[in-house]
């Protein structure tokens, strides 16, 4: 029950939530969303655009308010596709896969039996034109059980 359990499982069910989703790739090939946790692969080189499309599945801060709360994490997914179209309506696929997975968690309700979506989630796409690269993103909270202290004294 830990961080990192906590991302492997939402990396788990990301890619549950977006099996079947194909998009193009650097090359124009239709290709599977890539999911990371944490950071993005090492580039091989110049112009590497392996790791695209991708969602990379990112901790941020956790935090205990009381003895009694839930221990509560805060997960971001960033979204990062290639759309090489002039109209660039990439932030659409962005949007698209963003609600895939947020509404794929809330549906499910628990995750890997231990991890809970808890409010507030948030969708938001960069503003920057940094065609033909689309970037968004969600932010989310989670709750995890708190370990109790041990009864010493029975």
């Amino acid at each position: 029950m830990t961080e990192i359990d906590l991302l492997d499982a939402l990396a788990a069910e990301t890619a549950a939530a977006l099996k079947g989703f194909r998009l193009r790739s650097a090359k124009e090939n239709l290709i599977p969303i890539n999911i990371y946790t944490q950071n993005l692969p090492t580039k091989e080189g110049k112009g590497d655009e392996n790791q695209y499309p991708y969602v990379r599945v990112c901790f941020d801060e956790e935090e205990i308010k009381s003895r009694d709360d839930p221990l509560e994490v805060y997960v971001y997914f960033i979204i990062g596709i290639i759309d090489k179209e002039k109209d660039k309506q990439g932030f659409r696929d962005v949007l698209q896969i963003a609600n895939t997975i947020y509404q794929h968690f809330f549906r499910k309700g628990i995750i890997a039996n231990m991890f809970r979506p808890d409010y507030p989630f948030k969708i938001a796409l960069q503003n920057d034109d940094t065609y033909p690269y689309f970037v968004g993103g969600i932010e989310s909270k989670w709750e995890l059980p708190v370990i109790g202290e041990e009864e010493r004294y029975i």
